[in-house]
């Protein structure tokens, strides 16, 4: 039982809840449209109650959840993204077709976004490495969903449990060093007192970037992504390019956002800024395979958010909270086109090759596609422009020139893999071309539809439609225990 003096930011415990009677349901009678339904109901009363919580606000340094303005916001775009992953998984059985989804998919989901959740809301070390743990081996189970003549459900999986292990295992290494410097498991970098060696600290504080960056993908700490999400089915895709993404930026942003970065930090992030833009990019241009090369689009998009980063100051803020809810947008509307485009019989999208012709056969998803590319490009009328105007804005308030540089060549690069993808659906139509007559599950053309009015509206009136989310500051270590009452 939830003590009423315990401070538990209320997503919580209803996520534990919705995941009991899941449990509980399935003991008693197997079905899978009761456990999406289950699972899409607790993800709505959790994001309806996003602001509050259970308990009194800690005025100690001890509290193991922190709640404010920060963690609302990137939760709300987790679950939201839950809940279109879920509406995309429903009656599924195009990416599997020897083998149908069983109810053990949406509890896995909904552990998966249990565990993002935990790590937003963290303000301390136990509840962050549990939260990461939860996710992580989630998706190990989620990935085995797709299986095929080369089992690559299976390879997939095994791809990401070993170097999650491994970076699982660093970070937890460096939080040991950081509790040895500072003798407490606050989320927070640790500082050198008294006659603690600096290089005590450096070191916890390196190791726990590296970890980070391995689940981020980062480069030099990427290549496991490109073979996971192109073995994993679909939707699951779509919660490693995003859910995950942001629960774990959003918690590099809780430790790392100080605005007192040392010299090394800022160094190591300029190094690793260029290499993920770069390498993203240029590795991008290489994929016949679409899930690839959103795994390398979203890449690059870590390091573009990790410009916005290096760079605190009053656009900060807006910068951030504008690029994940883009990115977020347009990645889930490509996701749920490639979802409705893939057939029981036929092409399951994930291959570029198949796109050919589509606008001649499925013209509202080819403009729909061409609308979520565009707006990953940073070129209006999508909500991404905006997003990348206000990411260059940044650094030019603080003259990163270098970065901006950067930003621009791989922007440049950038276009000419998406609208590639445009041209190839825009050629005519193959004799092996998607039959136009082929149904379309009507739940994912109304989530396309959705996604693609989000960014028509971001990006035709960014005035109105993001001026919410520019108020959105993000944490300063002063700040850490002042939880924003609703």
């Amino acid at each position: 039982m939830i003590g009423h003096d315990v401070f538990l930011p209320t997503p919580l415990p209803m996520l534990c809840a919705g995941i009991t009677i899941m449990l509980v349901t399935t003991a008693w009678r197997r079905s899978i449209n009761r456990g999406f339904l289950s699972g899409m109901v607790t993800l709505l009363l959790a994001l309806a109650f996003v602001g509050y919580h259970t308990g009194s606000v800690p005025d100690n340094e001890d509290s193991l959840f922190i709640q404010d303005q920060w963690t609302n916001y990137t939760a709300i775009l987790i679950i939201f993204s839950s809940m279109c992953i879920l509406l995309m998984s429903w009656r599924n059985g195009a990416q599997d077709r020897t083998t149908p989804l069983m109810d053990e998919y949406p509890l896995l989901c909904m552990l998966g976004t249990l565990g993002a959740l935990t790590m937003v809301f963290s303000a301390n070390y136990m509840p962050f490495f549990l939260g990461l743990e939860i996710l992580g081996i989630s998706l190990i189970g989620l990935v085995t969903f797709r299986h095929g003549p080369a089992m690559q459900g299976y390879e997939a999986a095994m791809k990401y449990l070993i170097p999650s292990g491994v970076s699982s295992a660093i970070l937890l290494f460096g939080i040991g060093l950081a509790y040895g410097v500072t003798g407490s498991l606050q989320f927070m970098p640790p500082i050198a007192t008294g006659d603690i060696s600096p290089a005590l600290p450096a070191s916890a504080i390196v190791m726990i970037l590296s970890g980070i960056f391995f689940k981020l993908s980062a480069v030099p700490f990427h290549m496991w992504l490109l073979d996971v999400m192109e073995g994993a089915p679909v939707p699951v895709a779509a919660f490693l390019a995003i859910v995950s993404k942001i629960a774990i930026f959003s918690s590099f942003v809780r430790y790392f956002g100080t605005g007192n970065q040392p010299l090394f930090l800022s160094i190591i992030l300029y190094v690793v800024i260029i290499l993920t833009i770069m390498g993203g990019n240029i590795l991008a241009l290489r994929q016949t395979s679409l899930t690839r090369l959103l795994a390398c689009s979203s890449i690059a998009h870590v390091g573009y958010l990790l410009i916005a980063f290096l760079c605190p100051g009053h656009l900060q803020s807006g910068a951030i909270t504008i690029y994940l809810a883009a990115y977020t947008a347009s990645t889930l509307g490509v996701f749920a086109i490639i979802a409705a485009f893939a057939t029981p019989d036929g092409p399951d999208g994930t291959v570029i090759a198949q796109w050919k012709g589509l606008f001649f056969n499925r013209p509202f998803l080819a403009s729909a596609m061409s609308l979520m590319l565009l707006s990953l490009a940073g070129i209006p009328p999508g909500i991404g422009f905006f997003a990348k105007f206000n990411i260059a804005a940044t650094g030019v308030e603080h003259q990163r020139n270098l970065l901006l540089g950067v930003l621009i060549i791989g922007s440049i690069i950038g276009l000419y893999y998406y609208l590639n993808i445009i041209r190839i659906m825009m050629a005519a139509p193959s004799l092996s071309s998607t039959n136009p007559n082929q149904p379309v599950r009507p739940e994912l053309i109304a989530l396309v539809i959705v996604l693609t009015v989000i960014v028509v509206i971001g990006g035709l009136f960014p005035a109105r439609a993001l001026r919410p989310l520019v108020p959105v500051p993000l944490v300063q270590p002063e700040t850490l225990n002042k939880i924003t009452m609703h």
